[in-house]
């Protein structure tokens, strides 16, 4: 009877939008800390209509209203440009590939039917379905520990780490991925563990499961928690046996849940998309891609985006899997480390991709937030970001291996980021920002303008060692940081309203505004509130040689502020120095000229976080009309609004404030509002790529080791459109040459363990007859030991007229700049390369000599 009634609770939290509205549902889990989706009544389009039904469809319909397909994956293969088709409501347990391409006037929409939801899972259905009969208790468990009935070797594996995500089924709730069995059974809930990563001791993460890659048994543990530095309503306090609630559970089989690639002007609209251990939705290499009104449950992503152009996200929900009780070592150290968007790797592909916008969105509940740095072209608007434990949105561009950075022109306007540990985030790690002759690469800047940033609440960062130690979370949110001293991006920051509780160490107001100046970037900062809720705001700027431009900013400290007696005495010190009359050297008035200290009386605040706000500005706050002129190509979506002088902060005197998050469903303060109707954007404008010659077939790169160009390879044949397929540590038959239009080899085979490491007579003329037939075989210094034969260094040298290196006295090759004028070297001189490039006689990984310029 308890199933019985969690699965009526469930179908009618997801399935009906009349049920959903009950006002006191109680949940058997936990309660939701963010809305459940429920139906939309968007009705149904013109143009071609095509249906699929998860329960009453069969395959061999014809796809009408009547006969609707029973598989969305065969139904998807019928689509054609101009189709739309309505997913009836119900859960499709299936992983989905969409291949099809509509045109920009007749793109593809896959939606649910008006009023109903449609889920698409990729998860294990029978603990969902029937968990009374899929759990058994745990012989020689935990107390609370349960083992799935059946054996699981099929649901893909990350080795030894994290195999398998989940939810509670009926609040969605995210269930901790445990990595370590003894993390599932301890009792231990204080982060004293000796290795971060390492099993060696245990901590008790939450209600959790664990795939045991030994005995295939899926475990489960619902334990309550006992965290005294926890709020009480985020401890969990829920039912503890398995197989009295819905569960879903995800591993890597299958991969992700929603795959769209190399495809054109799709549509998705009005979905659920659950039940993955990877990306939950995957795209790569496509264009005109829109998502309107989905709710994506997180795996490792909720999105992955790649070689894409031209994408919306829309009314669209990403949560993370981080639940209340969720800190963040408990997934960077003991499960994985989670994003809510990224696209793509550190390592740019050569195919980079532009045009995205997101609006009227939500990213929530993660270890990291949204990486957008490398795309060229974004527009980041009326957003929630909310609960994030370290990078909120990711801004580092990287530079190509042909010097180009792709990243920048990117406006983040009109959100509402909250609890996030680093708003703006800026990291060398695993990827790339070069050195190129005048300095730093960076990309084309990003805007930061009329945003909320609310950082009362704490970030379940700092985790108490022991009960020795103070039982309360003070770890709080701050503007900007990095990973690795690497360059910032440019950033141009106005008229913005931030509470801060940070502690802003020799700083310009708030940790973020002032800090990381050096390596060629520039900042300007105008017309932001910064309230500081505890200590003062920083009053320590950069250089005077960096390129700074500050101006009209008010700062205030609510608990400190009446101490000080107005902005000569708190900026006093600055302003008398020389470095305040250097700076007038890059803003003539000087840095913060113009700047105020002074409390801006909004209409509302509280230091308190359970206290919503009202950041507008009283009648006669000392923002109005005090700020400075913006330079009229910085767009500002109010500035008609604001009469008069330019009002300092957000949101101009008497000006209507936006609502926020999926179909402005809050507002800018973080309320729960009603919105009269849906917010109607224009057309996403973006370029298509160009038009190129379709090439049949792939390239093939053979990787041995180390094989340092590889990615240089992969980069250029990418950036000429040309698809690639990799051997990593592997032998490809030259017999298979005539697969692919070039291949490449890289790095030493016999290093890598390859045991054929050298050509054969016979597969000599096999790459000889390849080569005669028009194909390409790309040969570097690494990998040469394949013709490490009589026959292969006379092949060699017949086909390309280079002999083998020779080495002694009076016996050596002169290098050359093939192509001087390249950006990378044309500030040397080419007829003293000798000079600086090493000869083949010197040993190898010599270093570089004199360098001019």
């Amino acid at each position: 009877m308890r199933r019985l009634n969690s699965i009526l609770l469930l179908s009618a939290l997801s399935l009906s939008p009349a049920l959903a509205a009950d006002p006191a549902p109680k949940f058997l889990s936990h309660p939701p800390i963010r809305p459940l989706p429920t139906a939309n009544a968007r009705p149904l389009a013109d143009g071609p209509k095509l249906f699929v039904d998860a329960t009453k469809g069969l395959d061999t319909g014809d796809g009408s209203e009547s006969k609707p397909w029973k598989s969305l994956q065969h139904a998807v293969k019928k689509l054609k440009a101009g189709d739309t088709l309505y997913l009836r409501g119900g859960t499709y347990y299936e992983h989905v590939d969409v291949k099809v391409s509509g045109t920009s006037d007749k793109p593809i929409t896959i939606r649910s039917y008006p009023k109903e939801l449609a889920i698409i899972d990729g998860g294990l259905r029978e603990f969902f379905e029937t968990p009374e009969k899929a759990w058994e208790p745990c012989p020689d468990g935990a107390e609370g520990e349960f083992r799935s009935v059946k054996t699981y070797t099929d649901v893909g594996s990350a080795g030894e780490g994290t195999n398998l995500l989940g939810n509670f089924g009926d609040s969605m709730i995210p269930l901790q991925g445990y990595k370590f069995l003894g993390d599932l059974r301890s009792s231990n809930i204080y982060w004293d563990v000796t290795v971060k990563t390492g099993p060696q001791s245990n901590i008790y993460c939450g209600p959790g499961i664990h795939h045991d890659l030994t005995t295939g048994r899926i475990h489960v543990r619902l334990a309550h928690t006992k965290m005294p530095y926890l709020p009480a309503e985020d401890n969990y306090q829920g039912i503890t046996d398995p197989r009295k609630i819905p569960l879903i559970l995800a591993g890597h089989q299958g991969g992700s849940p929603l795959s769209l690639q190399e495809v054109r002007h799709v549509r998705l609209q009005d979905l659920v998309v659950r039940g993955s251990r990877g990306p939950t939705v995957e795209v790569i290499g496509s264009e005109g891609i829109e998502f309107d009104g989905l709710t994506v449950y997180g795996g490792s992503t909720c999105f992955v985006v790649k070689e894409t152009v031209g994408l919306r996200v829309l009314n669209t929900a990403c949560r993370g899997i981080a639940a209340p009780w969720t800190f963040r070592g408990s997934l960077k150290y003991r499960a994985i480390e989670s994003r809510l968007f990224s696209t793509g790797g550190w390592q740019p592909s050569g195919q980079e991709s532009r045009d995205f916008e997101f609006a009227y969105s939500e990213f929530t509940d993660s270890v990291d937030g949204v990486f957008i740095g490398n795309v060229k072209r974004v527009r980041f608007h009326h957003n929630l970001l909310d609960n994030v434990t370290d990078d909120g949105i990711f801004l580092t561009a990287a530079t190509a291996y042909d010097g180009v950075t792709p990243g920048g022109d990117i406006h983040i306007y009109q959100n509402r980021i909250s609890r996030c540990l680093t708003s703006f985030a800026f990291g060398v790690g695993h990827g790339r920002q070069k050195v190129i002759a005048d300095g730093v690469q960076t990309g084309a800047g990003v805007y930061i303008y009329r945003n909320v940033f609310d950082f009362r609440r704490p970030v379940w960062y700092h985790q108490p060692k022991s009960e020795k130690e103070a039982q309360e979370v003070t770890s709080k949110g701050r503007f900007g940081g990095d990973h690795g001293s690497p360059a910032w991006e440019p950033m141009f920051i106005y008229h913005n309203t931030i509470i801060a509780d940070d502690v802003p160490r020799y700083t310009y107001g708030i940790n973020g505004f002032g800090g990381a100046m050096g390596k060629g970037t520039k900042r300007r900062i105008f017309n932001n509130i910064v309230l500081q809720l505890d200590l003062l705001p920083g009053n320590v700027l950069p250089p005077s040689t960096t390129e700074l431009q500050t101006d009209g900013n008010l700062f205030w400290s609510d608990k400190q502020g009446k101490s000080v007696q107005g902005a000569g005495e708190h900026f006093a010190k600055f302003r008398a120095s020389k470095a305040f009359t250097e700076s007038k050297d890059k803003y003539p008035p000087g840095w913060g000229a113009n700047d105020l200290f002074a409390d801006p009386k909004f209409l509302k605040f509280d230091a308190n976080w359970k206290v919503n706000l009202d950041l507008g500005l009283q009648a006669g706050s000392p923002a109005i009309d005090a700020g400075v002129p913006i330079p009229q190509e910085w767009l500002d979506p109010v500035r008609d609004q604001d009469k008069g002088k330019p009002d300092i902060g957000a949101l101009p005197l008497d000006a209507k404030a936006w609502n926020i998050g999926a179909r402005g469903r809050l507002t800018m303060m973080g309320e729960a509002t009603t919105q009269e109707s849906l917010p109607q954007l224009p057309a996403l404008k973006f370029t298509p790529r160009p038009s190129v010659q379709k090439i049949v077939k792939s390239a093939a790169i053979v990787e041995g080791y180390p094989a340092f160009d590889v990615p240089l390879i992969h980069y250029t044949l990418r950036r000429h459109g040309v698809p690639v397929e990799s051997s990593v540590r592997a032998w490809l038959e030259p017999k298979k040459y005539e697969n692919y239009s070039l291949v490449a080899l890289n790095g030493n085979l016999l290093r890598a363990k390859v045991t054929h490491d050298k050509f054969t007579p016979d597969e000599l003329k096999e790459l000889d007859a390849y080569l005669k037939k028009g194909g390409v075989f790309v040969l570097t210094l690494t990998g040469r030991e394949l013709f490490q034969t009589a026959e292969g260094l006379k092949f060699l040298a017949e086909v390309t007229g280079i002999l083998p290196p020779v080495r002694g006295p009076g016996k050596t090759v002169t290098p050359a700049v093939l192509a001087p004028e390249h950006r990378w070297v044309k500030h040397l001189d080419p007829k003293i390369a000798e000079t600086w490039l090493p000869t083949l006689s010197k040993q190898p990984g010599a270093p570089l000599a004199k360098l001019k310029g």
